[in-house]
């Protein structure tokens, strides 16, 4: 990760990477945004940055976006959408993310663990 400080040319080709679909930069570019950290502190474009970075395979993008679907922070509250992005960064070794998984899968009902195990069918088999 960069700097806490930075200028508006570093911003700015952070953005340019972001936007071509490097998934640290745009995980970057989210926190920047959700802390108002050398960007505008924006938490719908922090939200749309993370997502994309999460979609991205990118651990601390997802275990975030888990931490938020928990919290009900600028999303809507769901236990079972923050289990699965804490399944997905547990999966790529996120410790952190390993433990949120295993506390929110404590809370899940039968129902919520069913539609985990069939949301996530193939990458149970993996995991």
């Amino acid at each position: 990760m960069e700097n806490m400080e930075i200028n508006p040319e570093q911003l700015s080709a952070i953005q340019n990477k972001a936007e071509e679909g490097d998934a640290e930069a745009q995980y970057e570019l989210g926190w920047r945004h959700a802390l108002g950290m050398g960007a505008e502190l924006d938490d719908e474009v922090a939200l749309q940055w993370l997502a994309r970075a999460a979609a991205g395979q990118h651990p601390l993008a997802q275990n975030n976006l888990g931490a938020r679907y928990y919290s009900g922070d600028g999303v809507k509250q769901d236990i079972l959408e923050a289990y699965l992005w804490f399944y997905r960064a547990a999966a790529q070794h996120d410790r952190k993310a390993a433990k949120n998984r295993d506390a929110v899968f404590k809370q899940l009902n039968e129902a919520q663990k069913q539609q985990a195990r069939d949301i996530l069918g193939p990458e149970l088999q993996r995991g």
